[in-house]
C-alpha cells in the first residue's frame, strides 16, 4: 500500500506528527512561530494558517488540527482576565477555527480531526468525542475520522479497550506505549502520542477495509 499523507496545522509541538510518523504516515506541520517549528523533529512551514491556499495541499489523506484553544478555556468562559489579552472566544478564537474548517472543507482531505477545549462547543456546536486525553487533559475531537481507542490507563501506557457496541464484547487491547506522568509544564499543551498513534492507526485501518 502506499504511504498515507497526514497534514498537521496549528502544529505547535508536533504531538499529532509525532504519533502519525510511527504509524507510517509522511507528515507535513504549519506553525506560524518559527522558534515553535524549530523544535519539531518534522518538515514544518513556517506560515499562518489563515494566508495559505488550501487548493495546495489537496490530496492528504489526513488533515489534524489543534487552532489555539486558550479564548475558550474555562478561564475564558468564566469571564476571569488573567491574561494581558482579554480572550475573544468569538472574534479572534472563532476565526482560527473557521480558517481550520474552510481549509480541511477546500482541501477534502478523505479524514479530518479538530481538537480543542470542551468550551469551543458553546460557540461551534457538540464534538464528536469529549475525552480525557491524558491523566489532566479533558480534550474534544470534530471531524469525520474513524472512531479510535483513546488511551485509559496512563499510568501503563495501554490503550485501553472498551466494549464493541455491535457484540457487547469487551475489546481487547491494541497497543503498548511509554506514558511518562513526568511532565514539564509546556509539553503538557502536547498531544500524547499514544493519541496521536491510536488515531493513525484507526485511520490507516479505514483506508485499508
Amino acid at each position: 500500500m502506499r504511504q498515507l499523507r497526514a497534514l498537521d496545522l496549528f502544529t505547535g509541538l508536533g504531538g499529532w506528527l509525532d504519533g502519525l510518523v510511527l504509524e507510517g504516515f509522511d507528515v507535513v506541520g504549519v506553525e506560524i512561530d518559527p522558534k515553535i517549528a524549530a523544535l519539531n523533529k518534522h518538515r514544518v512551514i513556517v506560515a499562518d494558517v489563515c494566508e495559505l491556499n488550501p487548493e495546495d495541499f489537496k490530496g492528504y489523506d489526513l488533515i489534524v488540527g489543534s487552532p489555539p484553544c486558550r479564548n475558550f478555556s474555562r478561564i475564558a468562559i468564566a469571564g476571569k482576565n488573567v491574561w494581558k489579552v482579554p480572550p475573544d472566544p468569538e472574534g479572534e478564537g472563532m476565526r482560527l477555527v473557521k480558517a481550520f474548517i474552510n481549509f480541511v472543507e477546500v482541501a477534502q482531505p478523505r479524514y479530518w480531526l479538530m481538537e480543542n477545549v470542551p468550551g469551543l462547543q458553546r460557540y461551534y456546536g457538540p464534538a464528536k468525542t469529549e475525552t480525557y486525553i491524558s491523566q489532566t487533559m479533558k480534550r474534544c475531537f470534530w471531524g469525520n475520522f474513524p472512531f479510535f481507542l483513546v488511551p485509559r490507563d496512563f499510568n501503563k501506557g495501554i490503550l485501553s479497550g472498551g466494549r464493541n457496541r455491535a457484540t457487547g464484547e469487551i475489546r481487547k487491547p491494541t497497543h503498548k506505549y511509554d506514558y511518562s506522568g513526568k511532565l514539564r509544564a509546556w509539553e503538557r499543551a502536547k498531544i500524547p502520542l499514544p493519541v496521536a498513534r491510536a488515531l493513525g492507526v484507526a485511520v490507516r485501518q479505514a483506508l485499508e477495509n
